[in-house]
């Protein structure tokens, strides 16, 4: 092989593909990081084009500052793009990093012998840094399961931190060349092109399966959210107060909160429905505000919270507060004050959520028996059909 130059086309051709790609993603899905990635990969094509015409050129020290600049820029963005999307800490240490690496190349790293062992980690060492970053942000990300999907591109970033260090060694033992433009010569280019063409492909699919699967999550987590009141829906109540009873840590007893408009049909028929949903999604604010661990909108006007570790002091306190909250709510319509009943169940040991919201059903059905604007704590097992009895008869 005389060169390396059909390798450069194929990376070319790899970054601009996978740009393109992330592109088209990115705005189909309103992914934010796929404008990342989309960035990332069109510079990385572009050190692939700069470092094919080093041959060419007649201003080599800016050239090669300039295909230094762009790796490192392409891959502080991925890097970027995974600190914003799957952590909380914020980018601007890792962009700090970034600006040393780059004053270091014209003062430390360009000055220094070529193909010395420290030029060559000198040299490498800034790439290996960011996509390390990257990994462990990925691995101590703010969630704290991560999907297969995740840890397979936290190792293929960590794999590909690795390479870089692997091509120092490389560069050294085999030599990269006399200059910059004699690089594209050099055995160490073509084995430094075939690694990269290997992990530039593991490293855009990878990115590609996590964008994806982070649009889907996005687009799942929207279809669970009550589009009127921004509260979960039925389905999603039930499923992550299941999940969030299960992950419970603590002394106190959870707490299954019911609520429930009161005379809504009334409010429709006097002010119309536009009215009504305006009364619906003031009351969802009031009750997220409040405090409540999980809240959702089971259907009409009818609403849950769930508390994990409370008592009945502090609950009485939480419901109080969304009744405060919703009395203070200044509606343009005259005479438009609505109220809300509550029906609350402190939950028993091994009690199941479906048997603690029936308790907080029959309790709210007797406040609302008791001439609504009101919360009561379910009374005994032993009690509550005869409630619902009792309530039913009075309706």
């Amino acid at each position: 092989m005389a060169n390396a130059n059909y390798l450069f086309a194929v990376n070319f051709a790899i970054g601009l593909a996978f740009s393109l790609a992330f592109i088209g993603i990115a705005r189909s899905q309103r992914v934010t990081m796929g404008y990342w990635c989309a960035a990332g990969f069109l510079l990385a094509s572009s050190t692939v084009g700069l470092e094919a015409l080093l041959p060419h050129t007649t201003v080599p020290a800016l050239m090669s500052f300039l295909s230094f600049s762009c790796l490192l820029t392409a891959l502080t963005l991925v890097a970027v793009g995974l600190f914003i999307n799957f952590t909380k800490w914020s980018p601007w240490p890792l962009l700090a990093i970034y600006l040393a690496f780059e004053i270091a190349f014209p003062l430390v790293i360009a000055p220094a012998k070529r193909d010395t062992l420290f030029h060559a980690f000198a040299y490498q060492t800034p790439f290996a840094t960011m996509m390390a970053i990257g990994g462990i942000a990925l691995l101590s990300g703010s969630r704290l399961r991560k999907s297969t999907y995740e840890r397979f591109l936290a190792i293929v970033l960590l794999l590909s931190s690795a390479q870089f260090l692997f091509k120092a060694f490389l560069a050294h033992t085999l030599g990269s060349g006399s200059n910059v433009q004699t690089y594209v010569f050099s055995t160490y280019a073509q084995y430094s092109q075939t690694i990269s063409a290997i992990l530039s492909i593991l490293l855009g699919v990878s990115l590609m399966l996590v964008v994806m699967e982070e649009s889907n999550s996005r687009t799942r987590h929207t279809l669970l959210r009550d589009h009127l009141s921004g509260l979960w829906t039925r389905r999603a109540f039930f499923e992550h107060s299941e999940a969030a009873l299960k992950r419970k840590k603590g002394g106190g007893t959870p707490a299954v909160i019911l609520c429930d408009l009161d005379h809504f049909k009334k409010i429709n028929d006097t002010y119309g429905h536009a009215v009504g949903d305006e009364v619906i999604r003031v009351f969802a604010a009031c009750l997220e505000a409040a405090g409540g661990d999980v809240c959702g909108r089971l259907g009409g006007e009818e609403f849950a919270a769930l508390t994990l570790n409370c008592n009945p002091s502090l609950v009485q306190l939480h419901v109080e507060a969304v009744r405060a909250r919703l009395l203070n709510v200044e509606f343009q319509q005259e005479g438009l004050r609505p109220t809300a009943s509550f029906g609350i169940a402190m939950m028993n040991p091994d009690e199941t959520l479906s048997e603690a919201i029936g308790r907080a059903d029959a309790a709210l059905y007797e406040a609302k028996a008791r001439g609504r604007n009101r919360f009561v704590f379910s009374r005994n097992e032993k009690d509550v059909a005869s409630i619902l009895r009792e309530a039913l008869l009075r309706r």
